[in-house]
C-alpha cells in the first residue's frame, strides 16, 4: 500500500518503530513549501520514498488525485490543511488514522493548558502579523485548501463548524477550539491511542467513543520490556523540560539556573553521577553557559539513551510521557513539582502510589537515601499491575506489531 505519512520528519522518536513494517511504502507530507522541503531533504530518512509539500496542492481533492495514497496517517489534526484533507479522505472512502505520539495524556492538564496568560499579545497576534506579512500567498492558499471543501458532510450543522473553525482559532488555543466544535467528520476514521489515559484526553477534542479507538500499548516502550531484573549502575538521571523555553507554568531564568546548580552541588557532594536529558525543544545553549559539566555531571539531548535510563540507580522527573516508560520498567522514579509555584503539572503518576513525590529541589538532600532504598513499583506489585492495565496494556514489547496490524488491516 501507499501509505501517507502527515509528520514532522526530524521527530524521529515518534515514527521509527514504523519501520519495521517492510511491505508498505510511507509517503511523506509535511513542509509548506518546495523550498523549505529542498532544505530538509537531507535531514528526511530513507524511510520515506516519496516526498511532498503542501503548496503543490490548491485543493485536498487535487492532492488526493495526485499521490494516491491507500491509507493516511496524522500525528496532529489541529491544522486546517489536514483538517481539510481528513474531511475530503472521508468523503471518497479512504481509511485515515491518527497515531498517538504521546504516553501519558492528562485531561485535566489539556483543559488547563486551554488558557496560556499572554497567549494572544505574546504569542498569537506576533505570529499572526508574521504570517501574513512574510507569507501572505501561502495563507491565502490555505484557506482556498480548507474551504473548498463544501460537501462530505453529515449535516448542515456540522458544515457551518467546519466553516467557522478557522475563525475561532483565531481567538482561542487550538485545542480550545477544537473542543468547541466536534464535528466527526474532522475525526479520522481510526484513531490509535495506545491507552486509556491518552484516550481520555483525545475525547476532549474529538467527542469519540471506544469503539472508535484503538488501543494497542506503547510502542516507544516495546524496547523497555524484559523479563530479566534492572540493572543499577548507581547514576541518576534528571529529565530536563523546556518549561523556560515555552513560558509555561511561571518559569524564570533565576528559577532554571538555580535548579541547574542545585543538581550541580549535589552530585559534586554526594560523588554521584548525573545526567541531564534535555527535551528536543529545550536549549542546550542555555545549561551551557552555566558551566556545570564535568565529571560528575553530563548534559545530552538526542541520541538513543534507552540502557542509561534502564541502568540508572534514580530517576528525576517532570510528569511527561518517559515517566510512564520508566514505571512499566519498574525504574525508581520521583515525580518533580520543582516549579517556582510547587505543584505537579501534567498526569501526577505519584497517585497511583508508584513514585515518589517532590515539589522542592533542597528534597534532593534531605531525601535521597529513602528514595534510592524504596523503589514503589517493586514494592506494591498490586498498584504495578493496576497501572499498567490503564497506561499500557498489555506491556509485552509488542506493541509496535499491533500498531501496524491495525495500520494494515483496519479500514
Amino acid at each position: 500500500m501507499r501509505i501517507l505519512v502527515i509528520v514532522p520528519p526530524e521527530r524521529k522518536d515518534f515514527y521509527n518503530y514504523l519501520k519495521t513494517d517492510t511491505e508498505n511504502d510511507y509517503l511523506l507530507l509535511w513542509h509548506e513549501t518546495k523550498k523549505q522541503l529542498s532544505k530538509n531533504k537531507n535531514y528526511i530518512p530513507d524511510f520515506f520514498s516519496e516526498t511532498y509539500y503542501w503548496n503543490r496542492f490548491f485543493t485536498p481533492a487535487g492532492l488526493l488525485k495526485v499521490i494516491k495514497p491507500d491509507k493516511i496517517i496524522f500525528f496532529e489534526i489541529i491544522d486546517q490543511r489536514q483538517i481539510a484533507l481528513i474531511v475530503n479522505a472521508g468523503k471518497k472512502s479512504i481509511t485515515t488514522f491518527y497515531l498517538e505520539h504521546g504516553a501519558a495524556g492528562s485531561r485535566e492538564t489539556a483543559i488547563e493548558r486551554f488558557e496560556v496568560p499572554g497567549f494572544m499579545r505574546k504569542n498569537k497576534i506576533p505570529k499572526l502579523f508574521k504570517r501574513i506579512t512574510t507569507s501572505f500567498f501561502t495563507v491565502i492558499q490555505t484557506k482556498i485548501f480548507y474551504y473548498s471543501n463544501v460537501s462530505g458532510f453529515s449535516s448542515k450543522g456540522n458544515r457551518l463548524k467546519y466553516w467557522k473553525l478557522p475563525f475561532v482559532m483565531l481567538k482561542d488555543m487550538p485545542n480550545k477550539a477544537l473542543h468547541k466544535l466536534i464535528f466527526r467528520e474532522r475525526v479520522p476514521t481510526w484513531s490509535i491511542v495506545f491507552n486509556q489515559v491518552n484516550f481520555q484526553q483525545y475525547q476532549l477534542y474529538t467527542g469519540i467513543n471506544e469503539k472508535e479507538a484503538i488501543f494497542t500499548g506503547i510502542p516507544f516502550f516495546d524496547k523497555y520490556y524484559s523479563k530479566q531484573e534492572n540493572r543499577n549502575d548507581g547514576h541518576i538521571v534528571y529529565i530536563e523540560h523546556p518549561y523556560l523555553e515555552e513560558n509555561l507554568v511561571d518559569w524564570t531564568e533565576y528559577h532554571h539556573k538555580n535548579i541547574a546548580l542545585a543538581l550541580h552541588r549535589f552530585a559534586k557532594i554526594n560523588n554521584r553521577k548525573i545526567y541531564i536529558k534535555l527535551h528536543p525543544r529545550s536549549n542546550k545553549e542555555i545549561w551551557k553557559k552555566y558551566k556545570i559539566e564535568g565529571e560528575f555531571l553530563s548534559i545530552i539531548q538526542e541520541g538513543e539513551f534507552t540502557n542509561l535510563f534502564l541502568t540508572s540507580q534514580l530517576i528525576l522527573g517532570y510528569s511527561s510521557s518517559l515517566i510512564n516508560g520508566f514505571l512499566c520498567a519498574q525504574k525508581n522514579v520521583v515525580l518533580l513539582g520543582w516549579h517556582p509555584k510547587p505543584r505537579i503539572f501534567g498526569n501526577d503518576f505519584s497517585s497511583t502510589g508508584l513514585c515518589h513525590c517532590s515539589l522542592s529541589v533542597e528534597d534532593l538532600n534531605a531525601k535521597y537515601q529513602f528514595w534510592v532504598d524504596h523503589n514503589l513499583t517493586v514494592l506494591d506489585t498490586t498498584a504495578y499491575t493496576r497501572y499498567l492495565k490503564e497506561y499500557n496494556y498489555p506491556f509485552d514489547g509488542n506493541a509496535t506489531d499491533r500498531v501496524i496490524w491495525a495500520i494494515c488491516n483496519m479500514n
